[in-house]
């Protein structure tokens, strides 16, 4: 009797510890590693979501570091699904392990973004995200021309004769002869129709693009509200007056408008992973946790206040405004509904074709913009 229930016991034992391991994790001695990256095979991309599927079956999971990188183990030989996402930016492609002989780890190297999100980009005076978009990969590789629509942020009415006799200084500043409008349809019209707007998961506002159709303004909240992404920079403000019911939700902008008189600040970045992310990948110093924001137009909107309950910000630098000089917080995202928005006082360079320490943030707050609503599978 006694040996009859030592082995029951046993049993029982046995069948509780197989429960402990969840279904359809691999088991074994090898290894998956790689670093995901942005189109172009260069920059790195943080925190974004590695899954491994063996027979659509989940069987490890894992989120990439600072340098973009991720290890899978104790894996068994066999053949498997990697996919790898940051919101919409994905990739996924089949690996095997059959083949290994003497290594245990397959080192998969750089796995760039092949699968992007549905983008706008409505362009301004002032602020050219459009450059750095295109700077990350973001072009056919063989016609050079940008994988994202790009709509003339002055065309409000008559496209025929409203489309190039505006922007002189953004046109000056512009290198790149592919970043000009490549739809056949301007700012008024994209604003106006809520279709438009719901062909898209991420829509850009420029600093310094048309202010006059606030009226329709509702129709990017209900964009947002809906799953979309928006991002909107300094000028661009005017456009989220209706999403933060004047001030009353998420964040308030500052009376009077563009008083912001600093053109430089030096400014502490509140995301460790954003601190180690523009360190270790560009070299870039990060004293203390700060880094010189120096692209301020002058005369930029101030957020006078955040909730601090549904809005995160990302830096934080003492700065001058109508006669004030004191800390302010310069960037911020938040969630509303289904979707989230990005907002900045700053924007990127315009007189340089070469990646700065400000592109490089808006770089990783773009990609934190995107993560925000994970795409439904």
């Amino acid at each position: 009797m006694k040996k009859s229930i030592s082995l029951l016991f046993a049993l029982i034992l046995i069948v509780a510890c197989s429960k402990d391991k969840p279904d359809g994790e691999a088991s074994g001695d090898y290894s998956i590693s790689g670093k995901f990256v942005t189109p172009n095979g260069l920059d790195a991309v943080s925190k974004a979501n590695v899954k491994l599927f063996k027979d659509d079956v989940l069987v490890k999971e894992a989120f990439t570091d600072s340098e973009g990188k991720f290890t899978l183990s104790e894996l068994a030989k066999d053949d498997y699904e990697l996919t790898i996402s940051k919101g919409a930016f994905r990739t996924s492609t089949m690996v095997t392990l059959a083949d290994l002989i003497d290594a245990l780890t397959l080192d998969l190297d750089s796995i760039p973004i092949s699968e992007l999100p549905s983008i706008a980009v409505v362009t301004g005076s002032w602020d050219h995200i459009e450059d750095v978009l295109y700077n990350i990969g973001l072009v056919d590789p063989v016609t050079q021309e940008p994988l994202f629509d790009i709509i003339d942020g002055y065309d409000v009415s008559d496209r025929n004769s409203n489309h190039n006799h505006h922007r002189e200084n953004a046109t000056a500043n512009r290198n790149n002869p592919f970043l000009q409008p490549n739809v056949d349809f301007g700012f008024g019209d994209f604003i106006e129709s809520p279709a438009l707007l719901a062909n898209y998961d991420i829509i850009f506002l420029n600093c310094g693009l048309n202010e006059s159709k606030t009226d329709y303004s509702n129709n990017l909240t209900d964009y947002v509200n809906n799953g979309g992404l928006l991002y909107a920079t300094d000028w661009a403000y005017t456009y989220l007056n209706d999403i933060t019911v004047g001030g009353n939700q998420y964040m308030s902008f500052y009376d009077p408008y563009k008083s912001g008189s600093s053109l430089s600040t030096d400014a502490q970045i509140l995301n460790e992973d954003l601190i180690d992310w523009i360190a270790l990948n560009f070299n870039i110093q990060i004293p203390n946790g700060t880094v010189t924001i120096d692209e301020f137009l002058g005369g930029w909107q101030v957020v006078d206040t955040y909730d601090q309950a549904t809005v995160l910000p990302w830096l934080y630098g003492p700065v001058e405004y109508d006669g004030i000089s004191e800390d302010k917080h310069l960037a911020y995202t938040f969630l509303h509904g289904d979707g989230g928005v990005l907002y900045s006082s700053f924007h990127t360079e315009n007189n340089t074709t070469d990646a700065t320490t400000v592109e490089r943030l808006m770089q990783y707050m773009v990609f934190e913009l995107a993560d925000m609503k994970v795409p439904v599978e």
